[in-house]
């Protein structure tokens, strides 16, 4: 008869189980790898806004370039205080100088997103000669089939213009400078007004919240509707910064408009 399996009995010196230092160790390694893997979920969801967001500003651009085709002009931003109505101006109608508010997402066609996620809208409206929302149309001994002389006049002014003394009143932005930067000066920095300007928020990490969440100039100024100042497009952003600017010039947008009229 074989004799019973007995376990082997634990020498003098010998011991069993985990020590406190050990634990505090695979503890430790625990609580890295899961920092670990919430900080690569929080980027993954901050990466996803930013693709949301910029998928956003360029239907939203697309659009525009469609209304300014079709109507040889911009549309005037809603000035409604939150956005909802979708339309031009303000009941039904778009003060002189009415140059920053939200997207008219109803007049370019498109849904009225919900509030926290509507892109903030600034047209240049200069003088008369430049303004992009009522143009002056060419005179009538100058053929304009297309009615895009004014329009492409307007722009011309602007383009001009911003070689020269670009206006703080109208949409800017300080290139070269940081994101709550909103007067002129300093090396390497300059004014520029475009001819429309689009800010998406992502994150409110500046202060904003509810239905302004944007963050820099985008939130102090342009989203508050006192101001014309945005964060340059090119600003990489930062821990307290996250929006997205998409402005494009009057150059570009005559560019366009010539080649897609001739």
């Amino acid at each position: 008869m074989q004799p019973r399996h007995r376990p082997a009995r634990l020498g003098p010196g010998t011991r069993s189980g985990f020590s406190l230092v050990e634990l505090a160790v695979v503890v430790s390694v625990l609580g890295l790898l899961t920092m670990t893997a919430l900080s690569a979920f929080d980027n993954l969801g901050l990466a996803r806004r930013h693709n949301a967001a910029r998928a956003h500003a360029e239907t939203a651009r697309q659009a525009l370039h469609a209304f300014a085709l079709r109507n040889k002009r911009l549309p005037c931003p809603d000035q409604s205080s939150t956005g909802d109505t979708g339309f031009e101006g303000s009941n039904g109608t778009c003060s002189a100088n009415g140059n920053v508010g939200w997207l008219p997402y109803a007049s370019l066609g498109l849904d009225v997103p919900v509030r926290g996620e509507r892109l903030r809208y600034g047209v240049h409206r200069g003088t008369a000669s430049t303004d992009l929302v009522v143009p002056v149309r060419e005179s009538a001994d100058q053929p304009d089939l297309e009615y895009a002389g004014g329009f492409g006049s307007a722009l011309s002014r602007i383009v001009a213009a911003n070689t020269i003394a670009p206006l703080p009143s109208q949409p800017h932005y300080i290139s070269g400078g940081t994101p709550t930067q909103c007067a002129g000066g300093g090396t390497g920095t300059r004014m520029v007004n475009p001819a429309f300007v689009l800010v998406a928020p992502v994150g409110a990490r500046d202060g904003g919240s509810g239905d302004a969440a944007f963050d820099g100039a985008n939130n102090r100024a342009f989203a508050q509707g006192n101001g014309t100042c945005v964060t340059p497009p090119d600003y990489p952003g930062d821990e307290r910064y996250d929006d997205l600017v998409v402005a494009e010039s009057a150059t570009a947008l005559l560019g366009w408009l010539m080649a897609t009229t001739r």
